[in-house]
């Protein structure tokens, strides 16, 4: 049947068109079924002659239906069309003989085949039901086709005709009616019987509800299962009622078989059309393509070819594919000698390492890599190159630009000498100055004058002015760089913020202005350099000095914000920010105007150095000014630890955190701690193995991006070690995605997938789950499968982990869901009586919705599967497989809820 079932369309099934099929099976066997007692009572009697027009009628249509059969099967030889040609042939042969021994020549005459006419009409339908089961789908599931031999099938059907034949002519036969027996032709049952199990198999197989053919096939089935139950075994004569309603049942179940070869033919021709129509227009849509692609790629070998770029394509076999003119005037090797030889000879042996990192990065997946490296010339220097690079595994290779950046780095290097002289040729002189002004300020000459003293104090201003600008411009160099250094380390903020506020009292006081903390946070700490801190701090005061009156207060407060932040406000009373100057009043050398400059004094280098300090303490700053009333400057960072929180009930817990970037890595370990974990840091996955092994873990977060190993295949690696194969994994990276898509959701066991950046309040919740998710302890799953032998198996697999209660059919499952409450249903999607996904949206309106795991022998669509827990496939599905995926949705507990109502 799989063959037939191939060539017939198959849609998905809808609900209307199966519900009119089903209506019209009821009304088949309701319309036999009534007409049965009007059978029995009426004296109504035919004739030879109408029996012989209705046995011409049924040979007929039992020849046509053998010759669309058997040249179907010799246009695509299968065994169904065969089994099918040979039924009707041997039918229709059988028919005839009996329709000879019913004639009215026959009847009349006194001859031996008077006897034969019932038992004649027997063998033809025996013949036939016996056929049909055979063609009948097989009712277990995955069994095997047997190939046939057409010539044996052919000897088959002519022997038992021939038999027939013979037996029939030559062996005087008893009377086929028994009055006394609870039927008048007992006989009749046995074809019954065989119609029957065709029926059941073919309802079984539930093809009915999408093909055609199939559909007429079952009704065909059900009219000549009721012509051998409801009327032939209750005629008392030849020719009477309820031989004839018998004839006509047999008659119009030839004719649906018949009917649902033309219909299937009739969509084969259809569907010929479809896909020759579809042919030509993509034919048509091919050669457009070919020729777009052809004048895509002369452009674009035009421009590789005209760029003054170096653009390359190169394998992940080391070796370059295809290069530009641009590398030969670069580096002075012709292009063929480049494509000769691995590129990794050509790197600097300093640079070696890190290439191969970022070769391994793009290898994993990462979108886009920029790095530098030097490459050897022909002359045997080198130059350095900046790269920007992108790959496609799948076909493996690299796409890259590289740009000559050596006069870039010459002048990076003149910089650097050059900040290196100002650092040490000004700074050295000026802390001199500095120190001798505050030697004679302090009397080691002796007392000075007044008008002295008065030039002393313009000295020493203006050398602590140019020592703020000094050093204004070199923290703007190293930021620019990336050469700012910081030393990180957890540290409480109030006392940083009063010795920030301290240091700065003197310089307050020049402006007649008192720094003063209004608002404080107790006992909290922050993750961070607290010089770099405190530089802030002071840079916000400085301005808010500067601008506010006379006689004023700064306000400088700390307090707790949103997502476990803690913000740091300073605010001044003075005029205010103009509207025009807020846009850019983070940009370097940024000042409203030039007289504030020359009155004020500042560099406008320090709330752009703020602002970079705090982004890189993982914050932001930002500001709100009234023109008039305040200005407040505020800046968060994120709360490290909270050892004043209680500790909740998974306190303790210790947390493996697979990163390799340390400043993602102290924000979980920060988000982590403060919740009460005991979080434990691995930078690749190399020292990540050797720490589980050496202790135990309740959860742990990973990155799928590793220097030493992707994150996908160590968590197949954790999870084929029987140590670690239950230890719950929380994904945390910019591929999460992907990586979830790669694992079917949670196939291996993850307890979630988060893309960085990361959200701290889905993080937590995904640990917690973690810790306290794992399975078992009163887990109860309903298994919802007609096969008993895979509800037996299911139920071994999990038993560890959950008490499994099956159920066999839609209705069955129904009162299950209503009498309890289940953790997750594994549901099946042929059932007897319905589709699986039926079920679901009574799944998705109970409280709290119930998750599904689609275990099916069919695959789903996309839009089923982002709707339910997991799908998987029983052909491609391991017991390990299976049992990871039970455990993952088991811990993560979140389904999506299912419409009320699918259109």
């Amino acid at each position: 049947m799989a063959q037939l079932e191939a060539l017939t369309p198959l849609a998905a099934a809808r609900p209307a068109v199966v519900r009119r099929r089903v209506a019209a099976y009821v009304a088949v066997v309701a319309a036999c079924l009534a007409l049965t007692p009007w059978l029995h009572s009426t004296s109504w009697v035919g004739g030879s002659r109408l029996h012989d027009v209705q046995e011409s009628i049924a040979v007929t249509l039992a020849l046509g239906v053998a010759a669309i059969a058997l040249v179907r099967f010799y246009s695509r030889k299968t065994n169904s069309f065969l089994l099918l040609g040979a039924a009707f042939v041997g039918t229709a042969l059988l028919d005839a003989y009996h329709a000879v021994a019913t004639s009215a020549s026959v009847q009349g005459a006194e001859s031996a085949l008077r006897s034969t006419s019932p038992w004649s009409w027997l063998a033809s339908r025996l013949f036939l039901a016996l056929l049909l089961w055979f063609h009948a789908p097989p009712l277990r599931p995955g069994r095997r086709e047997m190939a046939l031999d057409e010539r044996a099938v052919y000897l088959l059907v002519g022997s038992v005709a021939l038999a027939c034949f013979a037996f029939f002519t030559f062996v005087p036969l008893p009377s086929a009616y028994f009055p006394d027996s609870f039927v008048d032709r007992p006989a009749e049952l046995l074809p019954a019987v065989f119609f029957l199990l065709a029926l059941v198999a073919h309802l079984r197989h539930g093809a009915w509800r999408t093909a055609g053919f199939e559909s007429f096939l079952v009704t065909s089935l059900l009219l000549g299962l009721m012509s051998q139950v409801a009327f032939m075994p209750f005629a008392t004569r030849p020719f009477s009622a309820a031989s004839e309603a018998a004839h006509v049942a047999k008659d119009l179940s030839y004719l649906c078989v018949l009917l649902g070869l033309l219909d299937n033919m009739y969509a084969l021709f259809r569907r010929a059309d479809e896909s020759a129509a579809e042919l030509a227009s993509a034919n048509a849509a091919l050669r457009a393509e070919i020729d777009e692609r052809s004048l895509a790629e002369q452009e674009r070998d035009r421009f590789f070819d005209m760029s003054l770029e170096m653009l390359c394509i190169a394998g992940v076999d080391g070796y370059f594919k295809q290069l530009n003119p641009a590398w030969e005037r670069t580096l002075g090797f012709s292009l063929e000698e480049l494509k000769s030889r691995p590129y990794l000879d050509l790197i600097h042996p300093d640079d070696l390492e890190g290439t191969q990192v970022e070769r391994q990065r793009l290898r994993l997946g990462v979108e886009v890599v920029d790095f530098e490296n030097r490459f050897r010339t022909r002359d045997g220097s080198y130059r350095w190159l900046a790269w920007r690079a992108s790959a496609l595994p799948e076909r493996g290779l690299i796409y890259a630009v590289a740009r000559d950046v050596q006069q870039q780095k010459q002048v990076e290097q003149m910089k650097n000498d050059f900040i290196s002289v100002v650092s040490h040729e000004l700074r050295t002189p000026l802390t001199s100055i500095r120190g001798a002004l505050g030697l004679l300020a302090g009397g080691v000459a002796g007392e000075l004058p007044e008008r002295a003293r008065t030039l002393l104090d313009i000295a020493a201003n203006n050398s602590a002015r140019l020592g703020r600008l000094i050093n204004d411009i070199l923290d703007i160099e190293k930021i620019e760089s990336g050469k700012m250094g910081f030393r990180f380390s957890p540290v409480e903020l109030m006392p940083l913020l009063e010795q920030a506020v301290e240091s700065h009292r003197v310089y307050a006081q020049a402006y007649e202005v008192e720094p003063r903390i209004v608002a404080g946070v107790a006992g909290v700490r922050i993750w961070a350099d607290s010089d770099r801190f405190q530089q802030v701090v002071i840079n916000l005061m400085s301005n808010a000095c500067k601008f506010s009156p006379r006689g004023g207060v700064v306000e400088i407060a700390a307090a707790r914000g949103d997502g476990g932040r803690l913000r740091i406000s300073v605010t001044d009373h003075g005029k205010g920010i103009p509207p025009e100057f807020q846009e850019r009043i983070f940009e370097k050398f940024a000042q409203a105007d030039a007289s504030s400059t020359r009155q004020k004094g500042g560099t406008g280098l320090g709330l752009s150095i703020s602002k970079a300090i705090v982004e890189r303490h993982g914050g932001r700053i930002w500001f709100e000014s009234e023109p008039g009333v305040a200005t407040t400057f505020a800046f968060d960072l994120p709360e490290w630890g909270g050892a004043t929180a209680e500790p909740d009930a998974l306190g303790g817990a210790r947390i493996l955190i697979c990163e390799d970037d340390l400043d993602v890595a102290h924000l979980l370990a920060m988000m982590l701690e403060r919740e009460g974990f005991r979080p434990e840091v691995a930078m690749d996955a190399g020292m990540a193995r050797r720490m589980v092994r050496e202790r135990r873990y309740a959860a742990m977060t990973l990155d799928l991006m590793l220097p030493d190993q992707d994150g996908i295949s160590l968590i197949r690696e954790l999870r084929a070690d029987a140590e670690t194969s239950r230890l719950p994994i929380v994904v945390v990276s910019v591929r999460a995605g992907d990586g979830r898509t790669e694992l079917n959701g949670g196939a291996l066991g993850v307890v979630d997938w988060l893309a960085k950046p990361i959200d701290e309040g889905q993080l937590m919740a995904a640990v917690r789950r973690a810790v306290r998710g794992s399975p078992g302890g009163g887990v109860r799953i309903l298994h919802v499968e007609d096969d008993p032998d895979l509800q037996r198996v299911v139920a071994a697999i999990v038993a560890r982990d959950a008490e499994v209660e099956a159920a066999a059919t839609l209705a069955e499952a129904r009162n299950r869901l209503a009498e309890a409450s289940f953790d997750l249903v594994i549901l099946d999607l042929a059932l007897p009586d319905g589709s699986g996904m039926d079920l679901l949206p009574l799944l998705g309106s109970l409280t709290p919705s119930t998750p599904v795991l689609i275990f099916s022998a069919h695959e789903v669509d996309g839009e089923v599967a982002d709707r339910v827990a997991s799908v998987l496939v029983k052909s491609q599905t391991s017991n390990r497989k299976l049992l990871e995926t039970i455990r993952s949705v088991l811990a993560s507990r979140t389904p999506t809820p299912w419409p009320a109502k699918r259109v």
